[in-house]
């Protein structure tokens, strides 16, 4: 059975217009298959990232009796307190011994100087 001219164009007869239209159909399909890609990827690491999350507020659960946000903030602010409550006792313990130190240096250097 004999195709119709409408239905086969003639070898070399493609317009301009026609091949303008095919070229940006092709641009199209390459754009919609790399975000279909894109698509594909962002799914498997929100997946991933989910499951990190649920992995983090399982382990804060165990580690400090809870995984809210504020309620671990809050820990943490007592925690820094804490902190620096202990750095400053510490600071204070060794400036006495220092202190004490010096004066020993100062009576030794006394009872050298009077003998």
């Amino acid at each position: 059975m004999k195709k119709s001219k409408q239905e086969e164009p003639a070898a070399g007869t493609v317009s301009p217009r026609d091949q303008a239209v095919q070229e940006k159909l092709e641009i199209l399909k390459k754009d919609y298959k790399d975000l279909d890609t894109r698509k594909i990827t962002t799914e498997a690491n929100i997946k991933s990232l989910e499951q990190e999350l649920e992995r983090l507020r399982e382990q804060a659960q165990k580690n400090y009796g809870t995984s809210d946000l504020g309620e671990l903030e809050r820990l943490l602010e007592e925690r820094r307190q804490e902190n620096e409550r202990l750095v400053a006792e510490y600071e204070a313990h060794i400036q006495g011994i220092k202190d004490r130190l010096g004066e020993i240096d100062r009576q030794s250097a006394q009872e050298t100087h009077e003998s």
